[in-house]
């Protein structure tokens, strides 16, 4: 016990100070210069230092050139300044040298009459310029707004071409592009294809009515097999109708079971019901009774689905509803 205290007190004790020289670099820290701390200000300045880099300064008190340029810029032999020199180089828009002759003409000549020498264009940048810029559609003109009419230009004739060839709308767009037509969108070429059909309609149907055309031969044939293709394609249409019909209803059978029922009941050859028969078999009441059996249930599960509804709509959440954490 004594052993730890001794130790405890030689940690504690307060250690000798040895005085030893400081050497930097090879030399002694007396021989280096020595700076000597400013002095203390232990007064309040009379004058108010401003706060804000905005703020005035006092000119009774700050000397009036203290927020002035200690240098100005390099000027070089030439007279130009390096910045304005590194602007003319480096940073000139290519737009600059595009301007007209006249205006450098007016602005060569200077007081002693020497015309300035004009700086060669540089083509580079404005190729370089241009590969900044992406454009959405590459080639073509761009696409404006314009009207639909029967009096085609060569652009939409081009479309009802393709079209009645029955090519697709891309390729229509694509070929379009491609000999520097209106680049438009391959969505809209079939709604441009349906206007267009629209008004040459509308415009043949006035020249008949003004007797300005007539049907010509060959035309009723092919009037006759389109009406004739066209009455098959109604007929698969009605079909499909008419089986979505019998698949429609919710019931327990099936569309055949569902149509040949309705057909029996219309001409009145349907069978009877187990439960209009007068004296049935015990096959015909077991099946009656397995009826009235599934239709309680039925009941039972209806009324227990509302009960739960109204539970939910009352406490807003069941127990199905609930979050564990």
């Amino acid at each position: 016990m004594r052993a730890d205290t001794q130790y405890f007190e030689s940690l504690t004790a307060p250690r000798k100070l040895e005085r030893r020289t400081l050497v930097f670099r090879d030399k002694l820290t007396n021989e280096q210069p020595k700076k000597t701390a400013p002095a203390l200000v232990f007064r309040q300045s009379t004058h108010p230092l401003p706060y804000f880099a905005h703020h005035q300064l006092d000119p009774q008190y700050f000397p009036l050139d203290i927020g002035q340029p200690c240098g100005g810029p390099i000027v070089d032999n030439r007279g130009a300044t390096a910045d304005n020199q590194a602007w003319d180089d480096e940073d000139s828009d290519a737009a600059a040298d595009l301007e007209s002759e006249a205006e450098d003409d007016l602005n060569a000549e200077g007081s002693h009459g020497k015309p300035k020498r004009r700086r060669k264009f540089d083509s580079a940048k404005m190729a370089n310029a241009g590969d900044i810029k992406k454009m959405k559609i590459q080639g073509g003109r761009p696409a404006v707004a314009k009207k639909v009419t029967a009096d085609l230009d060569s652009d939409d004739e081009m479309i009802v071409r393709m079209k009645e060839a029955r090519f697709l709308e891309k390729d229509i767009a694509q070929a379009l592009i491609d000999q520097g037509r209106t680049a438009y969108n391959p969505k809209t070429i079939g709604t441009r294809w349906r206007r267009i059909k629209a008004a040459l309609q509308k415009r043949q149907d006035d020249l008949l009515d003004a007797d300005l055309t007539d049907w010509h031969e060959g035309d009723d044939d092919v009037l006759l097999q389109a009406v004739i293709k066209t009455e098959k394609e109604v007929k698969r249409l009605k079909d499909d109708i008419e089986s979505k019909k019998w698949r429609m209803p919710v019931v327990n059978f099936s569309q055949n079971a569902c149509r040949d029922r309705y057909e029996a009941l219309q001409h009145g050859c349907a069978k009877p019901t187990p439960e209009s028969i007068e004296n049935p078999n015990p096959e015909i009441l077991e099946r009656i009774r397995s009826r009235k059996e599934k239709e309680r249930k039925i009941r039972e599960g209806n009324q227990m689905a509302e009960l739960e509804q109204k539970n939910v709509e009352a406490n807003g959440w069941t127990s199905r509803m609930r979050t564990y954490f």
